[in-house]
């Protein structure tokens, strides 16, 4: 019967998919062409994009995302937004914010028909992994976009986890964080892969995801990167360990 109920919502949630594309980006290219003279930084196609994205969610009626803090995301403020990473559910659960912010992304994502053509037309900070030269352009395009007022949301970790478990974060959130002196704002994730798993696109049944958005951290209160690495992750890490144990 699970299994039934799972092929049923993956043919469900493709079908959405496909049709929310169609439908959303034709009006996202419009938005481009008509305010990319005066908004530079695409702020409304940003926004634009968070309904895209949200609409995923909204219309699965076993899908239940339980958000706190949302109020420490200032919209005056240009803010290094780092999460963990567990599902490609993580990606339309973030947009949930409806912040304005930059996704650092890998360059595979731009070739996804519809979606990696809005990611170029919101003008998304992209990087090749395995390109040191890719790698020194987005720490580059990052530092700009920080200084022009966006923040800029990265997965610390650099790949998803296969069962919810937090990987070592890297340090380049928090070296673009210290160059540009922007506070930095860790973001705990849970259940997504429970949803969607690593390398699959097979949906599950899944009732509450769940996302907390923490206070800002400041470069300057930390001896270096690598111990501002280190608290964030244990922010993280701490938050996900309080969620699973009131779960058992």
């Amino acid at each position: 019967m699970k299994s039934l109920l799972s092929f049923f919502l993956t043919i469900y949630e493709v079908t959405l998919f496909i049709a929310v594309c169609i439908i959303f980006y034709p009006i996202a290219l419009l938005i481009y062409l008509f305010t990319a003279p005066f908004d530079k930084r695409r702020t409304l196609l940003h926004k634009f994009s968070c309904l895209w994205g949200s609409m995923y969610i909204w219309f699965q009626p076993f899908w239940k995302v339980t958000w706190e803090g949302r109020e420490n995301i200032k919209e005056d403020q240009a803010y290094v937004l780092v999460s963990n990473h567990q599902s490609l559910l993580d990606i339309i659960v973030l947009y949930g914010l409806f912040k304005h912010f930059k996704w650092v992304s890998k360059s595979s994502l731009l070739k996804v028909p519809f979606v990696g053509w809005n990611m170029a037309l919101n003008d998304y900070i992209i990087i090749k992994r395995s390109d040191a030269k890719s790698q020194i352009e987005m720490m580059n395009k990052s530092h700009r976009m920080l200084k022009e007022g966006n923040s800029v949301m990265i997965f610390a970790e650099g790949t998803r986890s296969n069962d919810g478990s937090l990987g070592t974060f890297k340090r380049g959130a928090f070296i673009m964080a210290e160059k540009a002196d922007a506070p930095v704002i860790p973001i705990a994730l849970d259940n997504m892969y429970k949803a969607v798993k690593k390398k699959s696109l097979w949906i599950r049944k899944t009732t509450d995801m769940k996302v907390k958005v923490f206070p800002p951290l400041y470069p300057k209160d930390f001896k270096n990167t690598k111990e501002m690495a280190a608290k964030v992750q244990e922010i993280i890490g701490t938050q996900l360990d309080e969620w699973r144990s009131t779960e058992k």
